[in-house]
């Protein structure tokens, strides 16, 4: 019996010993939320000199110095008069929260591991894992905080390429008109004074882009006609962008008269961006541009698609976003398709977007009444 004894006594060391070779707090807790086992790490978080200190105390008590359960536990609506943690384990394996802790007047972020341990089929115990992760996010926010400079870089530089190329013409312009005022044809006059008028609507068009994706207005909708506005957006995109739109076909499959509720100057934007985008895939050469609109019972669907060569698999969940631009540096201010975005999700709707066959196919769903409040 001795022997016995002494043998799981050796036992009983090893396990702990590889307990507290582990330096994340571990602490194993019964039904009744008390500290049945801890390592050398849980006392040291617990600012606990001995184990004595720390077994049968509560463990909301002697990790977080709270009176009662912590509103983050898993187990939060267990009762410690319960035998077991079934109810809150069923179906689960292991469980992690994220929380904020406050020590020695500094705040901690930890995350928290839940360890299920069965018996007979019912859960007697679980294992808590502590895991200080407040130099990792720390590093995370860092990461985010330059990313996001990155980010306004790369959209002061493309805001102020894009408005130098409409200011350098009008600039161009206006010396060429100088230096030939007392020579000068009205007819030849008239032209460069309308490619001045083109060079502020550029320029103007990338104002409005910024101040949209700023300060976006309150929706206000009207009965308006869907084939019109496509038409509108189609007539200025190539006015604005002749050369680049010179050898584009478009194939505009609607009618007129298909009316809905929707802004008529916002939707126009939205096509705006989208013909840019596909005119810039293109790059000057030869394509087609092709726009369906499709009504359902309650939505209406427009389909805009080109065969410029489709967007790479893993870019088409960043599209979206603020600033991101798969052109080269220095073309456009990457915020085109996240106003789109933004803009159609005002309409209550959804924009989505596939890639296949070299084609991209933007989609765009809208209910056909808005809602009460939208």
């Amino acid at each position: 019996m001795s022997s016995l004894m002494e043998n799981l006594h050796e036992r009983a060391e090893e396990l702990q010993a590889i307990l507290d070779g582990i330096t994340e707090p571990l602490v194993l807790i019964d039904p009744g939320f008390r500290v049945r086992r801890v390592n050398k790490a849980t006392l040291e978080f617990s600012e606990e000199a001995e184990f004595p200190f720390v077994l049968g105390r509560k463990c909301f008590e002697v990790l977080y110095n709270r009176t009662a359960i912590c509103p983050y536990c898993p187990m939060k609506d267990h009762h410690e008069n319960e035998a077991d943690f079934d109810a809150q384990f069923e179906g689960k394996g292991e469980i992690g929260r994220e929380i904020f802790h406050v020590a020695n007047n500094q705040k901690e972020t930890l995350y928290l591991d839940f360890f299920p341990i069965r018996k007979d089929g019912s859960v007697v115990s679980i294992v808590e894992k502590i895991s200080n992760i407040t130099r990792l996010k720390e590093k995370e926010e860092e990461n985010l905080r330059i990313r996001n400079l990155a980010s306004l870089g790369i959209f002061i530089s493309g805001v102020a390429h894009e408005l130098n190329n409409p200011l350098t013409g009008m600039s161009l312009t206006l010396q060429n008109l100088m230096n030939n005022l007392s020579s000068m044809d009205p007819e030849f006059f008239k032209k460069r004074l309308e490619m001045i008028k083109e060079d502020l609507t550029r320029a103007a068009m990338i104002v409005l882009d910024v101040i949209s994706f700023a300060k976006p207005d309150k929706l206000v909708t009207t009965n308006a006609d869907i084939h019109e506005t496509i038409m509108k957006a189609k007539d200025s995109v190539t006015w604005v962008y002749p050369v680049l739109s010179k050898n584009t076909e478009w194939e505009i499959l609607s009618e007129p008269g298909t009316t809905f509720q929707f802004n008529p100057v916002k939707m126009e934007r939205l096509f705006i961006n989208l013909f840019k985008n596909s005119l810039q895939a293109y790059d000057y050469g030869e394509g087609k541009i092709r726009v369906e609109v499709r009504r359902t019972r309650n939505m209406m669907h427009i389909i805009v698609e080109d065969t410029a060569g489709g967007i790479p698999e893993d870019m088409l969940d960043k599209i979206f976003s603020p600033f991101f631009s798969k052109n080269k540096a220095g073309v456009g201010t990457g915020l085109g398709l996240s106003i789109c975005h933004s803009i159609v999700r005002e309409h209550s709707g959804e924009l989505t977007v596939r890639s296949f066959d070299r084609k991209t196919r933007f989609k765009i769903s809208l209910p056909l009444v808005q809602p009460k409040g939208a």
